[in-house]
């Protein structure tokens, strides 16, 4: 057996709490035709984030050990059937469960060690499509894993976590690429040095590109360029945001799953006039370009 799965890509990326929930969305728009599981480090977490989603109308459950197995049972099923397409759950979830077409497994925080990183992710892409498994994580995970880790009475079991928690600390944050970090972990020596399906080796999913930019540190003239509108931005602004309307409403879903409000303004600056200049524009993929691409073009060129 290889702990090598090259159609699985493995990216990770620390954020603040702010910068998580803008690339959250920004993954729930990419893969918004698509199965997907995000894996909380507590219940309290799993809740407040299904909350969170469904007052944005996204069709997720959530799945944890404090729930009744009668309502663990129906959301799982949900989610099985395609009825809700993204879970969130604590490790509870998982356990014997085969999705093979699950397009993205997204880890809110750090896990307790590298085995259960790759046991989680693992449960992307298992009919061989590519798959996406990206771990979002927050410097105050750190304090998590360790007020876990200080409640362990065994001597001998605690010093194995201070032994897995130092390995994921090194996996998240050392530029080893990620697929050999895992294969050497578990004992596998690759004969490549780079697996070309990881954020170390120069991959990352297209979303991410949809970027939260930081001003401080900009000098103040081009702040005050960049704030300065383009000309018929506004025109175009409304236009789209009319059509992205209309077009969610029709599709059943949320505004944001056929444009988010980044890609909108990036599309008003721009102007794109063709497929090749839209698939310039942050958030759109390939598979969007195809889908709402001659419309976002029509809008535009007749705003």
């Amino acid at each position: 057996m290889s702990f090598h799965r090259p159609n699985l890509r493995y990216v990770v990326r620390q954020f603040s709490a702010k910068e998580q929930e803008q690339y959250l969305l920004a993954a729930l728009e990419h893969y918004d035709e698509s199965n997907l599981i995000l894996y909380a480090p507590t219940i309290k977490k799993v809740e407040e984030v299904a909350a969170w989603l469904q007052s944005r109308k996204v069709p997720i459950v959530p799945y944890h050990g404090q729930m009744s197995s009668s309502q663990r049972e129906r959301n799982q099923d949900l989610w099985m059937s395609g009825e809700k397409r993204v879970l969130v759950g604590t490790l509870a979830f998982g356990l014997g469960i085969n999705k093979p077409d699950v397009r993205a497994v997204i880890h809110l925080s750090l896990p307790k060690s590298l085995e259960q990183y790759y046991q989680e992710a693992g449960r992307a892409g298992r009919d061989g499509e590519a798959a996406d498994c990206v771990l979002m994580w927050q410097k105050r995970d750190i304090g998590l894993l360790t007020h876990f880790i200080d409640e362990v009475q065994d001597p001998v079991e605690k010093q194995r976590a201070w032994q897995r928690y130092h390995v994921m600390r090194k996996f998240v944050e050392g530029t080893v690429c990620r697929h050999r970090q895992i294969c050497l972990y578990f004992g596998e020596t690759p004969k490549w040095e780079r697996c070309d399906a990881c954020d170390i080796c120069g991959a990352s999913p297209e979303w991410l590109s949809v970027a939260m930019k930081p001003s401080a540190g900009r000098p103040k003239k081009a702040a005050k360029a960049a704030a300065e509108p383009v000309a018929g931005a506004s025109n175009v602004r409304v236009a789209l945001k009319q059509w992205r309307a209309s077009t969610a409403s029709q599709l059943g879903v949320p505004a944001y799953v056929v444009l988010h409000d980044a890609t909108v303004e990036a599309i008003c600056r721009s102007r794109p006039a063709t497929i090749e200049e839209l698939l310039d524009v942050p958030g759109i993929g390939e598979r969007k370009a195809q889908r709402f691409g001659a419309k976002i073009l029509a809008v535009v060129a007749g705003a």
